[in-house]
This record gives structure tokens, C-alpha cells and sequence, in this order.
């Protein structure tokens, strides 16, 4: 009897570890699935961060070229080709500067891009291309020391040499000081 008392103890300390066992794995499963979904929302909310604190990068960045004191604000009116195209160039002749702001420019068909030109002296310049995608956002476009006044015409993918007087979208003259 003694041997059956035994045998029984140890089959309810082996049924208790079983299921003792069996708790601590559920247990350590349900940890780990946790600890997995919360590694993705972690890698979800830091994707999210990046992407706000690039946007907020770049609206600094453009920010400091709207409000930089050595920036003259050119105000660029549509032609009447195109009335519904203003634009606004940032220009910084002492650094030479250019920045543009485009607003509301229609998309264009694919193999056609914009184009933004500093007049001098009656002289076109090429100052860089640009798509209807990037419309109010800050635009870095190619240097320039000098200019009487800025357009934008349409021209072909990659932009041109001269500008298409025919497809002028925006123009806007200097003001002197």
C-alpha cells in the first residue's frame, strides 16, 4: 500500500508539472506574440516618425528661405496663356540663391516639363526643370548672380535651351531697390 501511496503522489506531482509546464508555455507564447506585435508597431510608429520629422525637415529648411532677409521675393503673374499659373521666386542675388514656390500649375503630358528662366539683359538663362507634382513646396533651382526678371515656359522632357515664348506660363520682373 505504502508503494500505491507513492505511485499515486508521484502521479499527481507528474500531472501538476504537466500542467504547470503546459501554463509556463502558454504563458511564454503569449509573451512572445506580444513581444512580436509590439517590435512591428515599434518599426510601424519609427517609419511614421521619420517620415513626419523629414517632413518637418524640409518645411524648416524652406521656412528659413522665406523668411531669409537677403531673399527678394519675386511674384510671378500667369501670362494669358496660362492665367491660373502664379509662382513666386526666393532670390538671394548676393549668394545667387534661387528658389521657387509654384502654385496650382497644371500637370503637363509625360514627355513635357517646366521650365524656369532668369532674363538678363534681355538674355535668357536656364535655372532648372521641374514638374506640376511639386506644386507649393520650395523648389531649389540652378544659382544665378544676376536677373531683370523670371519666367516659366513648358518644353520638352529635360528642358531646352531657349525657352518657348509661345508656351510661357509665368512671368515676373525684379523690382530694383
Amino acid at each position: 500500500m505504502e508503494n500505491g501511496k507513492k505511485s499515486s503522489g508521484l502521479r499527481f506531482f507528474t500531472v501538476v508539472l504537466a500542467l504547470l509546464l503546459i501554463a509556463c508555455a502558454c504563458f511564454f507564447y503569449k509573451v512572445y506574440s506580444q513581444n512580436q506585435d509590439l517590435q512591428a508597431s515599434n518599426k510601424e510608429l519609427q517609419a511614421k516618425f521619420d517620415s513626419k520629422d523629414s517632413i518637418l525637415s524640409k518645411i524648416e529648411e524652406e521656412q528659413k528661405i522665406i523668411s531669409d532677409s537677403n531673399s527678394i521675393v519675386v511674384n510671378m503673374v500667369g501670362t494669358k496663356a496660362a492665367p491660373r499659373s502664379p509662382a513666386n521666386v526666393y532670390w538671394d542675388s548676393t549668394a545667387a540663391k534661387v528658389s521657387l514656390v509654384v502654385k496650382n500649375m497644371p500637370e503637363l503630358a509625360s514627355e513635357e516639363q517646366y521650365q524656369l528662366w532668369a532674363l538678363i539683359d534681355g538674355k535668357p538663362k536656364d535655372l532648372g526643370v521641374f514638374d506640376a507634382k511639386n506644386n507649393k513646396v520650395v523648389l531649389k533651382m540652378k544659382d544665378t548672380q544676376k536677373a531683370d526678371a523670371f519666367a516659366i515656359t513648358i518644353e520638352h522632357k529635360g528642358g531646352s535651351v531657349s525657352p518657348t515664348l509661345e508656351k510661357m506660363q509665368s512671368i515676373g520682373k525684379v523690382k530694383s531697390l
